[in-house]
């Protein structure tokens, strides 16, 4: 059995409560930058100067320039017009809906798998909440019977499996005033176009919306919400925007240099979606159905639950840590979600394949 809590090392590796290292396919750090050593620098190198916490709103003197341009070179990565910088990811999804309930959005057509904190943003802001089946698009006649802007909430990524929203079905279903937010906080700094999520193809479109957090992928701290400027400008009134204390200054340089690796760097992504190609390679070698996906992201549940935790117990044996959760998102109960760095090595893969086939050989014989 694992021996928690756990301290990460390196991208690859987490040590447990009794010193044990162990081999890591867990967490969102797909590109490996949150232990980057430019990354730790900017963060130290700032702490002296801009203290720990930035003490206060930015609406009233919390604000820095690190935090200002944070914002500005997050646009310009992602190529959108304007982005807000918020605490977290949770924020930013109340944010957002906020700004879009006070310009006259009313319902959400919710993927029924997406984020919980999409629903609990809709409640935040009195946004009611329409189910939408996983990965469907929004009948078209629905369209005329809507009072205000039609909206579709969804997940980019999502978290359970590394499936992908059908994004360019939503906007073509969508009419021209409707509103597609996407909360791509597995998509940034994970897929696409030198990490700019799955929306990147999108960015010209004016009813897009997108929230991520910058501290999954891009391995730092803080979360934004990215759109039309008259959008974000909305983002900026709301409660969670005003009422909230920012990231710290220095974790803002970390995300900044983080961004700057990123931008240097592009070919982790590439390395991350390799990895997982192998990965998945190697898991079907050991006997499982392991679906294609392009995100990092392998949710697995071949088997009930009592198989599922020795199979985990074998692979912890074998100073392997996949995480076998439970957790929202996924049609399963319990189920393994590994995820793949851009630093794992090939052998390191190989590796989790052949534990995983003897896992699962050793546990045939459970039933139920």
């Amino acid at each position: 059995m694992l021996a928690g809590p756990l301290h990460q090392t390196s991208p690859t590796s987490v040590v447990d409560a009794s010193g044990r290292e162990l081999l890591f396919f867990g967490g969102c750090n797909y590109l490996g930058l949150g232990q980057h050593p430019a990354v730790l620098e900017a963060v130290r190198s700032h702490l002296a100067s801009h203290g720990l916490s930035a003490g206060a709103s930015r609406t009233t003197t919390g604000n820095s320039p690190l935090h200002t341009r944070l914002e500005a070179e997050l646009a310009d990565f992602l190529r959108l017009p304007a982005v807000a910088l918020l605490p977290d990811g949770y924020t930013a999804n109340i944010a957002a809906a906020q700004a879009l309930a006070s310009s006259g959005v009313a319902d959400a057509h919710l993927d029924a798998r997406a984020h919980p904190s999409l629903r609990d943003a809709a409640r935040a802001a009195c946004v009611r909440t329409i189910r939408l089946p996983h990965r469907q698009v929004l009948d078209q006649a629905i369209n005329t019977t809507a009072a205000g802007p039609v909206a579709v909430w969804t997940d980019g990524i999502f978290t359970a499996d590394g499936s992908v929203a059908p994004i360019t079905e939503h906007l073509q279903a969508l009419p021209n005033d409707g509103v597609l937010l996407v909360d791509d906080c597995h998509g940034f700094a994970a897929i696409g176009p030198g990490g700019r999520g799955t929306t990147a193809e999108f960015v010209h479109d004016p009813r897009l919306v997108v929230t991520t957090t910058l501290a999954k992928g891009l391995g730092a701290a803080g979360g934004i919400v990215a759109g039309q400027a008259s959008l974000i400008e909305r983002v900026r009134a709301t409660s969670a925007f005003v009422c909230t204390t920012p990231i710290a200054p220095a974790l803002a340089a970390g995300s900044l240099a983080a961004l700057s690796v990123l931008r240097a760097e592009p070919d982790r992504v590439e390395r991350a979606r390799t990895n997982a190609l192998r990965a998945r390679a190697a898991l079907r070698r050991a006997g499982l159905n392991v679906p294609d996906e392009p995100a990092p992201i392998i949710g697995l549940a071949p088997f009930e639950a009592s198989r599922l935790r020795a199979v985990r117990d074998h692979l912890l044996e074998a100073g392997i840590l996949a995480p076998l959760i439970e957790y929202p998102g996924s049609d399963k109960p319990l189920y393994f979600r590994i995820t793949l760095s851009s630093e794992h090595s090939p052998a390191q893969i190989d590796q989790l394949g052949q534990a995983m086939a003897h896992a699962v050989e050793a546990t045939a014989a459970i039933t139920t």
